[in-house]
């Protein structure tokens, strides 16, 4: 199926680490859409971006054990797209773009609304 056939789903996520466990789902939903050839996509916002910083996710490597890790590898594996709002980024969460970790697109909070209206359904965590 082209990219053009391809229905898309968009999924925000603006909870972080602080309240780990609503974090999962966002990404096990990205991947089985992936993996049902739908255009997946998450857009990180709110608290959402801690979870893309590189020293966090290291930490989280080296302790083992944590879902979202597993979650966020199968995610990108499975081609999921991923967006981090710039704002959110450093207005809520106080970090740089260069503590992002690679493979994440670093836009402005106005591509959520594209997104939105490009997607063929949206859900939000």
């Amino acid at each position: 199926m082209s990219e053009e056939q391809k229905k898309k789903v968009l999924i925000v996520v603006t909870h972080g680490p602080e309240d780990l466990d609503r974090t999962y789902a966002p990404l096990f939903m990205a991947s089985i859409a992936a993996s049902m050839e739908y255009d997946a996509q998450v857009f990180y916002m709110i608290k959402g971006p801690l979870l893309l910083s590189k020293k966090w996710q290291e930490e989280e490597r080296k302790k083992g054990g944590n879902p979202f890790i597993h979650f966020f590898d199968m995610a990108k594996d499975n081609g999921v797209k991923m967006y981090v709002c710039v704002q959110s980024l450093k207005d809520m969460c106080h970090m740089n773009e260069n503590e992002v970790v690679d493979g994440v697109e670093i836009v402005g909070g106005s591509t959520l609304i594209d997104l939105l209206f490009d997607a063929d359904r949206a859900l939000f965590f």
